[in-house]
């Protein structure tokens, strides 16, 4: 295997790049045009900012719940909770993976819409410090 030129076997580049054609999560999203690009760009622009609110949306359920140390594991308010966690998780890993594709304007699509998902959904928070992971 050639390292010389930084690219894998199947061509995925290790740099960033400012390409129209990529593959995005799945081999059907394909992109091979500015009108394809464009169009990914803002899905996953909607997708991070959805991800904002969605983080925003767990806390505010938390915060309504009425959480003591007598709840039980088996409620319907853990269950909930559990399923937007597998949620969030598996939306956070497809946008790192989207970021990762060094795609230059897939990696701004994904920061600007987490950037106005943040600024649309956070202002609702009763406290400001974001603690919550950053793995995309």
């Amino acid at each position: 295997m050639d390292h010389s030129k930084h690219v894998v076997e199947h061509g995925m580049k290790m740099y960033f790049h400012a390409s129209t054609k990529a593959v995005i999560l799945f081999e059907k999203w394909n992109i091979d045009s500015w009108q394809g690009m464009l169009g990914s760009c803002a899905v996953i622009f909607i997708i991070a900012a959805l991800y904002e609110g969605l983080k925003v949306f767990r806390e505010m359920l938390l915060r309504r719940s009425s959480v003591s140390v007598s709840m039980k594991m088996i409620s319907l308010p853990h269950f909930i909770q559990s399923l937007l966690h597998i949620l969030q998780v598996v939306v956070s890993y497809f946008l790192m993976l989207i970021f990762m594709t060094y795609n230059i304007w897939l990696c701004l699509a994904v920061g600007l819409g987490a950037g106005a998902g943040y600024f649309l959904f956070s202002w609702k928070r009763s406290i400001v410090v974001d603690v919550n992971e950053h793995c995309h």
